[in-house]
């Protein structure tokens, strides 16, 4: 018979449905718990009798479970009642050796899924247990009928071992039907959650802390280019090869500091189309407060920077030409003052105002001029530098910033070679169009400190040069003209002086620290003016520079140098190294006239005798051509030598792919390190750490105090240079410091 308690879970509805089975999960030995058995069903009876205390002990268990902390008691309590009531009706179903012996081998008949077990582990999988938790429980059901059992005073009426097993068999399988049912719960909810991601185009994945994939959704599968269930064999950074580096290094910083991470990549799609993406990476925590994995989610926001950027240059830039609008100048120029007032560099402004402009709008036709405009903004932007600005600020009214003026002849070149373009013939609605410009020009900070004080005065500068008779520029100030007179004519002074034998050379002395030893030399450039006075290099080689006559100079230098080189090599009876300046526009300015197949010849007999100084920017222009001539100036036996080290902007990569045998600290390093800016010392430092680590040699310009000298050797330069040993003197004076030095 069945127990009135049994009877009375049977009536409970769904949750005991599977226990009322014909088959039913829990089945009995015929041998075991008959009415006639000494031992009828009492672990049956005992189960039944004492199920609240038993669910009490239970109960103070589970509530030791974090998910079941909040969960209330009667929920909580229904299913382990349920399953007792369900294991007790099982202890007292007969059951045959046959069936008693699959049992025990695991292979129970198939059971209803709406057991009450199985109800069980489907409802623990959506509360948020885990596996560990839900196999606890049934431990803790266990352990409680066979403490109260010995609470009980049943202690001395021992169960057989027949009662134990099947016991123990009935806890086993309902545990094995909440399994099962956690694990299809687990199954019916990672399909519905893969359905509900994959019906959006954002792409979303989960990821170990090394960027393995460890699901994906079918969005980013199909960016990957492979099906959902093979992108696990990929890793996040597949997604977009160009942006690897990026994804690396979000998903390390959220794994390192769990904070939420975010980012935008550019990848291009299947169809071959790009996309950029907005991503928000997140860490997903263990139990111990561990990263078990990374989330995250990205959107196409591709439509969005398009919508974007389309109202951004409709708000900065001038929809006729594409050239900056006013807004845009305005902007620009006020950013540009400012940098110029941190660097000290000077900056000019150019109003640019084109003449007969109307006639041709007049007689051609709106088309025609707007057709002119457009070219005259290309012939603009083809004559300044990517950092410089063209802007059309209304009409025929365009500007032009330029930044990091180092002389005024820079400016007064372009202004001759603006009006040069704009002169040139248009071809306009199949006519021949002519055309002008009148310039006006104002300096940063001279002829004004706020971005309306320029503009005005060049508009005002422009106005001058209109009155002047167009197809001219004009400065603001007649000083400034003044000034342009006088360097016109130191020009015209330079033309004349290699001609006239007024150049010299003179060499100041490198020395070797680690034996105070005159190595080497440096070839440093004169000019003795007309009037008697010694021209120092930094008056006129910009001059030079500007105006091409660079080319001439250097090859007159190095004329001089090499020669001198093999004189003082065998005068000392040891190698002897002379440097010599090679001018940047030398290696990259067309208009610079140069001699090379003459240098060389001339290198070519000097070899390792001759090093050629050049600047950190003929290393950054990387172009062919200064590859080609760096290449056959090494070819000839000549080093290379970096001058003014550490003010400019060069690459570490750089050095080694050109072979650099030198680097030159700048001397503005060397002079205030142990005074003024002690952070110099670092500079120095690091850079003669860094080149020895790249086999380069170091030497130190500007060394005048015996306490520099000391502090350089300490720190491991190789060289030094300065008024601390010589000024630069003829070859005659650094023979007899070679004489005086036994050398």
């Amino acid at each position: 018979m069945r127990s009135p308690l049994a009877q009375k879970a049977r009536n409970r509805g769904n949750f005991l449905a599977g226990c009322r089975s014909k088959a039913g999960p829990f089945t009995a030995s015929p041998f075991m718990n008959q009415p006639s058995d000494k031992h009828e069903a009492r672990l049956a009876r005992f189960i039944r009798g004492n199920l609240a205390a038993i669910l009490q002990h239970w109960d103070a268990f589970a509530r030791s479970i974090p998910a079941a902390r909040h969960m209330p008691a009667g929920r909580l309590r229904d299913h382990a009642a349920g399953i007792l009531n369900a294991i007790a009706d099982d202890l007292d179903q007969p059951q045959t050796p046959q069936e008693q012996a699959d049992k025990a081998r695991g292979r129970a008949p198939p059971h209803d899924a709406g057991t009450e077990a199985g109800l069980h582990g489907a409802g623990r999988m959506s509360a948020g247990f885990t596996v560990n938790d839900t196999v606890a429980e049934f431990r803790a059901l266990r352990a409680s009928v066979m403490r109260l059992w010995d609470e009980r005073g049943n202690g001395d009426a021992d169960l057989t071992g027949e009662d134990l097993i099947r016991f123990n068999e009935a806890i086993d399988q309902a545990l094995t039907e909440s399994l099962q049912a956690y694990v299809v719960e687990k199954e019916h909810i990672t399909h519905r959650f893969d359905t509900l991601l994959s019906a959006t185009p954002d792409l979303h994945f989960i990821v170990d802390t090394d960027g393995h994939i460890l699901y994906a959704n079918e969005a980013l599968a199909h960016l990957l280019g492979t099906p959902a269930e093979s992108a696990c064999a990929h890793r996040l950074h597949d997604l977009c090869p160009a942006f690897a580096a990026q994804i690396k290094r979000d998903l390390r910083a959220v794994a390192e500091t769990r904070a939420v991470g975010r980012g935008e990549l550019r990848c291009v799609a299947a169809d071959g189309a790009q996309h950029t993406y907005r991503y928000v990476i997140m860490p997903v925590l263990a139990a111990d407060g561990s990263v078990d994995a990374l989330t995250g989610t990205a959107r196409n926001i591709s439509e969005l920077k398009a919508s974007e950027a389309k109202i951004l240059r409709n708000a900065y830039y001038d929809s006729l030409t594409s050239l900056p609008n006013r807004t845009l100048f305005r902007e620009r120029l006020d950013h540009d003052m400012r940098h110029a007032a941190r660097t000290g560099f000077a900056l000019a402004l150019l109003f640019v105002d084109l003449d007969g402009f109307k006639e041709v709008n007049d007689q051609l036709g709106h088309d025609a001029g707007d057709q002119l405009l457009r070219q005259c903004a290309q012939r603009l932007l083809a004559c300044v530098r990517a950092t410089d600005t063209v802007a059309r600020i209304g009409g025929d009214e365009f500007t032009v910033i330029l930044n990091e003026i180092g002389q005024v002849a820079v400016v007064e070149m372009l202004a001759g070679e603006l009006l040069s373009e704009l002169a040139r013939p248009f071809s306009i609605a199949g006519k021949q169009v002519q055309l002008s410009a009148s310039i006006g020009i104002s300096l940063c900070p001279q002829d004004g400190r706020q971005p309306d004080e320029l503009l005005r005065n060049a508009d005002q500068a422009m106005f001058v040069a209109k009155r002047a008779g167009r197809n001219r520029f004009s400065y603001f100030t007649s000083a400034m003209r003044d000034s342009a007179s006088a360097r016109l004519k130191l020009i015209d002074e330079l033309r004349q002086a290699l001609a006239r034998g007024e150049l010299t050379v003179h060499y100041q002395p490198i020395v070797e620290l680690a034996g105070e030893t005159i190595v080497k030399a440096e070839a440093l450039v004169r000019w003795r003016h007309p009037d008697g006075s010694l021209v120092l290099p930094e008056r006129f080689i910009g001059i030079a520079e500007e105006t091409g006559l660079i080319g001439e100079i250097d090859a007159w230098v190095l004329s001089q140098a090499v020669p001198c080189a093999l004189r003082l090599a065998e005068l000392s009876g040891t190698p002897f190294q002379v440097s010599v300046n090679k001018s940047p526009l030398g290696f990259m300015s067309r208009l610079v006239k140069n001699s090379w197949e003459r240098d060389l010849a001339l290198l070519g007999r000097a070899g390792s005798r001759i090093a050629i100084e050049i600047t950190e920017g003929v290393l950054l222009d990387d172009s062919p051509g200064v590859r080609a001539k760096l290449a056959r100036l090494q070819q000839a036996g000549v080093q290379l030598a970096i001058d003014d080290f550490g003010t400019g902007y060069s690459s570490m990569a750089y050095l080694n792919k050109f072979k650099v045998d030198f680097l030159k600290i700048d001397q503005s390093f060397v002079r205030d390190m142990l005074t003024t800016k002690p952070d110099h010392r670092i500079f120095a430092e690091t850079i003669i750490a860094m080149a020895h680590k790249l086999g380069l040699k170091v030497i130190a310009e500007g060394v005048e105090t015996a306490a520099q000298r000391d502090w350089l050797r300490q720190a491991g330069c190789d060289y030094a240079q300065g008024f601390l040993y010589s000024r630069a003197t003829s070859e005659e004076g650094v023979a007899q410091l070679l004489c005086a030095a036994g050398r």
